[in-house]
Formats: structure tokens, C-alpha cells, sequence
């Protein structure tokens, strides 16, 4: 069976707002749409993925994927309204800020969530959730927010965790830059 990939991808004017003074508006959004960008690109790379959707509130110019539309109630609402109409299919959600995932972090990230029957990838620090995938797609009321990654593990507490470089460095501030270091595959940044 194939998985379903769900990309969250805020309105063009509400990406990277917390990177407000580390980088000007137009880095900012130039730095969101590149990593949205790779994302997207690394999740067709992985055999397991039949389906890349962007959930967003306006259709993004993104091929191959297709536009699952934000009608405005939040994230976690938002992403508890998709496993409604994906129940017992297959799912992950990877959020469009990891400059540094690759294929196999994905794949691993599927691996561990089809013996576990969920798997959950935390950030650097061990506090938020980059990354979700649930063998079977049921709302769990999702937690994605400030310490998201305790309130997931409660939520879900057989799901696996997936301690993987790729998917941990998230970049939200400007010290999530620096961890990134030189590594960003992104250019300029």
C-alpha cells in the first residue's frame, strides 16, 4: 500500500514570520517557498509515497503534488478534518521547513510507523513534531504547537520516535539557521 504525504504550507504572508530581523521579508519568503520546494521534491523521491498533498490556503505551484485546501480552522483542526476523510489509509505529515531531509529519513520515518503503527520525528530540541505518520489515518487530535512532540506521545503512545538529523532541523528562528549551518542545500542561505 502507498502512502499519503500532507505538506502544511501557511499563507505566503504567515511563512517565517519568527525569522522577522534575521532576514529581510523577501529572504524570508524566498527561504519558505525553497524549502517547501526541497521537501516536496525529497517526498517524490521516496518509493512508498503514491501522493504528495500541499495543505494550504491557496492552490501552490508546486507539480506533482495536489492542493488539499486550508479552509481556515487551524492547523491541527485542519489536519484532524484530512485523517477524517484519509481514515485507515496510509499518511504522513512532514512540515515544509526541513532544509535538510532526505529520502531515507522519510523512508525511516515510514519504516518505523509500519511496525509501530505510528511514528512521530521530534525537533532538535525534543519539544516540537516535524513529522508524523500513522499506518492507519484516524484524528487524534493533533498537538502541532509549542511542545507538540509530549503532546503527541499522549496522544499516540505506542508511536515510535525518529530521531533523524533531517528530520529534527526545522528552521523557524535564527539560531535554527545557524544548527543548520552551511549544510542548507538551499543557496543563500
Amino acid at each position: 500500500m502507498t502512502w499519503t504525504a500532507i505538506v502544511p504550507l501557511k499563507a505566503a504572508a504567515a511563512r517565517k514570520t519568527r525569522l522577522t530581523g534575521a532576514l529581510e521579508s523577501g529572504a524570508q519568503a524566498a527561504l519558505a517557498v525553497d524549502m517547501a520546494a526541497h521537501v516536496v521534491a525529497t517526498l517524490k523521491q521516496v518509493d512508498a509515497i503514491g501522493q504528495v498533498r500541499v495543505l494550504s490556503p491557496t492552490c501552490e505551484d508546486m507539480p506533482g503534488t495536489a492542493w488539499e485546501p486550508d479552509r481556515g480552522q487551524g492547523l491541527n483542526a485542519e489536519l484532524d478534518r484530512v485523517c477524517r476523510a484519509m481514515a485507515g489509509q496510509r499518511m504522513l505529515i512532514v512540515h515544509a521547513d526541513l532544509p535538510l531531509v532526505q529520502a531515507g529519513d522519510v523512508a525511516a520515518l515510514i519504516a518505523a510507523a509500519e511496525i509501530a503503527g505510528a511514528a512521530i520525528a521530534p525537533d532538535r530540541h525534543g519539544k516540537g513534531t516535524n513529522a508524523l505518520a500513522m499506518r492507519e489515518a484516524a484524528p487524534v487530535g493533533f498537538a502541532f504547537g509549542p511542545d507538540s512532540f509530549a503532546r503527541h506521545r499522549q496522544r499516540m503512545p505506542d508511536a515510535a520516535t525518529v530521531w533523524r538529523d533531517g528530520l529534527a532541523i526545522d528552521i523557524d528562528t535564527a539560531e535554527d539557521i545557524a544548527a543548520a549551518g552551511g549544510a542548507l542545500p538551499l543557496g543563500r542561505w
